[in-house]
């Protein structure tokens, strides 16, 4: 059963992604940054290297990895390139995350990889809370449930 779980996780991961491709492709990206997404791409890859590292199925963690990453060459391509304080904080939480893999191990990475994603995420809570009917809700409940099924 937790194989099954494991699988139909990654498969409703990368459909969520390839939904907000294909709209993020359609639309005009608007209110998505091209730099959250980008350090979003960071954190999943650091993710799913910590998470295989420790032994444990990266595949969600890489799913997002790639997708988060199509996402940002979809929002580069549109030109919606920005830079707020709030992405210099998770820029930091990145290079910490990455100097935590080198000197604490995956663990720490790991953790504070998974917190800096959480923190990620409150500017869009935020937009899709003002304005819910201009957030892809059907991409992030695919996030929402793929994060159930694989735990």
């Amino acid at each position: 059963m937790k194989k099954f779980l494991g699988i139909l996780s990654v498969a409703v991961g990368a459909s969520a992604y390839i939904y907000m491709v294909i709209m993020t492709s359609r639309g005009t990206g608007e209110g998505l940054s091209l730099t959250t997404f980008l350090l979003w791409s960071m954190l999943a890859w650091i993710t799913g290297f910590t998470t295989m590292k420790q032994g444990a199925n990266p595949a969600v963690p890489f799913i997002y990895a790639v997708g988060a990453t199509a996402t940002t060459i979809v929002l580069l391509y549109k030109g919606r390139v920005g830079w707020t304080y709030f992405d210099s904080l998770i820029a930091v939480l990145v290079v910490l995350c990455a100097v935590l893999w080198l000197t604490r191990g995956a663990k720490w990475a790991l953790t504070l990889s998974v917190i800096a994603a959480v923190i990620a995420a409150i500017p869009f809570i935020i937009v899709t809370w003002k304005a819910p009917s201009s957030s892809p809700i059907i991409a992030n409940s695919g996030f929402f449930f793929a994060n159930i099924l694989s735990f």
